[in-house]
């Protein structure tokens, strides 16, 4: 090792050292040059060398202090390892900070995101709520088919029963039978899933047979969005059904009422039926129209059945009555449809229940009244040398029976008017006259009309 130029002229000494550290050598070289320098030494003025020889070293005394190498070195070593791990330990702190700062900002997203899906959540129930509360308010609306309601009534109805009447409004109905037994038939609509509130109202007994009137309502399933479905496939549930609906209601909207109309009289003509009267009216813009027909039951129920086989057909009846007859081609039917067509200026009158494909001619049966029996006539005893008597007048008030007006229809050139019976339901299309003629005839009087039907007089009122 090549000795520093300063300490060449410095004492020297070749000492036996036998410490291990720098610290320990210095001491002990302090001591053992105490024997052999005549001077006192400072452990800061002394520097130890190591020479080649086993713990020989060259210990030199200097007149200033020694900076050791060897602690230099170790202080650097010391302060690279302190910048080192303090850099380390900088980074660790950095990584943990943003660490936490990362997190805290997942945090923060991951509620922002939780937030905004309970939002939509809670907006998407909101929105399926509307719907379907506005779906059944639709559905409430809408008209089911007649001829299955028909089909329902027949099924509960023992043989050897006749209807006299048939009532439909909308979802409500009332019947009118002879029975041989009224408690069967009511037990039968009680124990049917496809009635509701089924009353019997009145029941007479005669000759047997009793006479009795049923009233209630059908059973109606709407179909609701299945509950296993998501939010979003209810939503698409009602929306569709909803949409279909409207659809139904535009197409009505652009139909013309000359086509509606033609449409059903097309029907009747073919199933053998003949209206007596059509009679047009508006309601909020929607026009209703009333027809009076006259059939046989075979022939009105094939119409019924008819005119809304379609799947989405665009016939909607508000409400029916049917009313039997003893003649077997003269049962009288009043139906009235709701067109949902708009009303214009110039129109006035015109003078989730499963069908049971019951067909119209076992219903037909059901309608077949016996004609009832006239009386024989009784012959008075032959009298001999009696002398006929002038038959005496007198002058008694004719009381009528009433005839509720209807209006006024004009059919090739002739007027006739349109007159309900209330007590039998029966509507009639009389021929007006000026003068009273053979066969039934009407005839204008003070505030209205005498009426002959059949041999007796009738008053209309207007």
């Amino acid at each position: 090792m090549t000795e520093p130029l300063h300490l060449k002229d410095c004492p020297k000494f070749t000492l036996l050292l036998k410490s291990h550290t720098q610290k320990k050598r210095l001491i002990e070289a302090k001591n053992k040059l105490l024997n052999v320098y005549p001077f006192e030494v400072e452990e800061q003025k002394l520097l130890i060398i190591r020479t080649d020889k086993k713990d020989k070293y060259d210990v030199y005394i200097s007149n200033e202090e020694v900076t050791h190498e060897s602690d230099i070195r170790k202080l650097l070593l010391i302060s690279l390892l302190c910048i080192t791990a303090l850099c380390d330990l900088i980074m660790i702190m950095h990584n943990v900070t943003a660490k936490k700062m990362d997190e805290a900002k997942r945090q923060k997203e991951l509620e922002k995101q939780k937030l905004e899906q309970e939002r939509l959540e809670k907006g998407k129930e909101e929105k399926l709520e509307k719907l379907k509360a506005e779906y059944l308010d639709m559905k409430e609306s809408e008209y089911e088919k007649i001829y299955p309601y028909i089909e329902r009534i027949y099924s509960v109805m023992p043989d050897k029963t006749t209807v006299g009447n048939i009532s439909i409004d909308r979802n409500h109905f009332t019947v009118e039978v002879t029975t041989n037994d009224s408690v069967t038939i009511l037990s039968n609509f009680e124990e049917s899933k496809a009635f509701a509130e089924v009353k019997m109202t009145r029941t007479n007994i005669k000759g047997g047979k009793e006479a009795v009137s049923y009233t209630g309502d059908f059973s109606r399933l709407i179909k609701t969005a299945d509950g296993s479905l998501s939010l979003d496939e209810k939503i698409y549930f009602y929306t569709d059904e909803i949409n279909r609906i409207n659809k139904r209601t535009v197409l009505l909207k652009d139909i013309q009422l000359s086509e509606y109309i033609g449409k059903i009289r097309t029907s009747l003509h073919k199933n053998n039926c003949q209206e007596q009267y059509i009679q047009l009216r508006g309601k909020e813009k929607n026009a209703e129209i009333e027809f009076f027909v006259l059939s046989a039951s075979w022939n009105i129920l094939n119409f019924i059945k008819e005119i809304q086989s379609e799947e989405n057909n665009l016939i909607d009846v508000k409400n029916i009555r049917i009313h039997n007859s003893e003649e077997r081609n003269k049962i009288q039917t009043t139906i009235c449809f709701d067109t949902g067509i708009e009303l214009k200026q110039d129109d006035g009158i015109l003078c989730e229940y499963a069908d049971l494909k019951i067909e119209a001619a076992e219903i037909d049966r059901i309608f077949y009244k016996a004609p009832a029996q006239k009386p024989a006539m009784q012959k008075s005893p032959a009298t001999k040398n009696v002398q006929p008597q002038k038959a005496i007048k007198t002058q008694t008030p004719l009381k009528l029976k009433k005839l509720t007006y209807i209006g006024l229809t004009k059919s090739n050139a002739q007027t006739f008017v349109l007159a309900k019976d209330d007590d039998m339901g029966s509507i009639y299309k009389l021929v007006l006259a000026d003068k009273e003629t053979d066969g039934d005839c009407c005839v204008k009087t003070d505030g209205g009309f005498m009426v002959r039907l059949r041999g007796e007089y009738y008053e209309v009122k207007k």
